[in-house]
């Protein structure tokens, strides 16, 4: 009797995996491509996410980098004239980037609640004197969303061929010129009933490359050597420009 149980409960866990591996199948994706290179003249760039997905679910994408903390200054008007610093905001666990790519019609969660933009408010920490967080969080999004680096862009998956209970899909994503060097997470979630059913993540990496890449090695790893150039290159600019306006002016 003993071995028959055991018999079961190992059956039973066969059949669970088994059950696990076809649902994770449910949801397919690639992103090409995975990697992006910057140089001198980047200035942004689309990568494509393809697969397929149960033909009665809708893909919700976003793109997520690593969480960072920053330490932000609030401003304000001192007796009404003058725009002063007015105290400080401190913003952690929050992602670098996040780009939302939801159904038309989902709003900031894409119709699911805990994928959105709602997340990053429940997960977010701020300390600030100011006892409306959620105010001062509003006004964290729109300073991201000013550099491209957060933004909500619905009805952009677009849906092609169903078969076999299957359906592809395919989405462009713009990545912002303003995109820091990194890892950075592309997401896909099946949803089916307001609730995500399957996830499937892939990886990209963004690298600088060229004049990028030297200058950024410079000031990292030779400080010193990069601040007696920087001051040169200044003092060569200011005296170019003090000579184009000398020259101007002797030719009236």
């Amino acid at each position: 009797m003993k071995k028959m149980f055991i018999l079961l409960v190992i059956g039973l866990m066969c059949l669970a995996g088994q059950g696990h591996k076809a649902m994770a199948s449910d949801l397919q994706m690639a992103v090409q491509p995975d990697q992006i290179l910057k140089n001198a003249t980047y200035n942004g760039r689309e990568i494509q996410v393809t697969g397929s997905l149960p033909v009665d679910a809708t893909a919700i994408i976003r793109v997520t980098g690593q969480t960072e903390h920053r330490k932000l200054k609030k401003k304000g008007r001192a007796l009404g004239i003058l725009w002063m610093n007015q105290g400080s905001v401190e913003v952690s666990n929050v992602p670098s980037v996040f780009l939302f790519y939801p159904p038309a019609g989902g709003g900031e969660t894409g119709s699911v609640p805990g994928i959105g933009m709602d997340a990053l408010r429940r997960n977010a920490d701020i300390e600030s004197e100011e006892a409306d967080t959620d105010a001062l969080f509003d006004e964290f999004v729109k300073l991201k969303q000013k550099s491209g680096l957060y933004g909500i862009f619905p009805g952009v998956v677009e849906y092609g061929a169903e078969s076999g209970g299957q359906k592809s899909f395919h989405c462009t994503l713009s990545m912002p010129a303003a995109l820091p060097s990194g890892t950075y997470q592309v997401e896909v979630a099946a949803v089916k009933n307001h609730a995500v059913v399957s996830r499937e993540t892939q990886e990209i990496s963004v690298m600088e490359t060229g004049m990028p890449a030297f200058v950024s090695s410079l000031a990292f790893n030779h400080g010193t050597l990069y601040g007696v150039l920087s001051v040169l290159i200044a003092i060569m600019a200011g005296l170019l420009t003090g000579l184009m306006f000398k020259g101007g002016k002797g030719a009236h």
